[in-house]
């Protein structure tokens, strides 16, 4: 069974690139160019890593990523940021991203992170509150 990526952005040239791309490489991937119905998608495709850009319209990437990182029932989901915006390098440490990469990225280095997260070479630990 192949590997499920759900890709979030806002440029649809971006997401075709993303679609081709990884398909290629044996993923089953899912794209929006809204995170309007994005629980639907979390709940009916089941991803095993998502992909959120910063810079999603009315939303902002890093703040969805916090809401899933804080959710049960999709806090487990790898959730990479990948976008040009200056606030990426918080990613990690606000927002409980599992990585982050700049725009403009070089295709091979996400593929080798996604790979890494997918295959369980990389295991993520949160803190728990204090």
């Amino acid at each position: 069974m192949s590997k499920r990526i759900l890709a979030i952005d806002d440029d649809p040239d971006v997401l075709e690139m993303y679609s081709l791309i990884m398909t290629m490489e044996g993923y089953e991937v899912k794209t929006l160019l809204s995170p309007d119905n994005m629980a639907g998608a979390i709940f009916d495709f089941v991803p095993d890593l998502i992909i959120l850009d910063i810079q999603l319209g009315y939303y902002n990437g890093l703040e969805i990523c916090s809401k899933l990182k804080s959710n049960p029932l999709t806090s487990q989901i790898p959730v990479f940021i990948v976008s040009a915006h200056e606030s990426i390098h918080k990613a990690k440490t606000d927002f409980g991203a599992s990585e982050y990469i700049m725009k403009p990225f070089d295709m091979s280095h996400l593929l080798e992170k996604i790979e890494d997260y997918v295959s369980g070479k990389v295991v993520s630990f949160r803190r728990a509150s204090a």
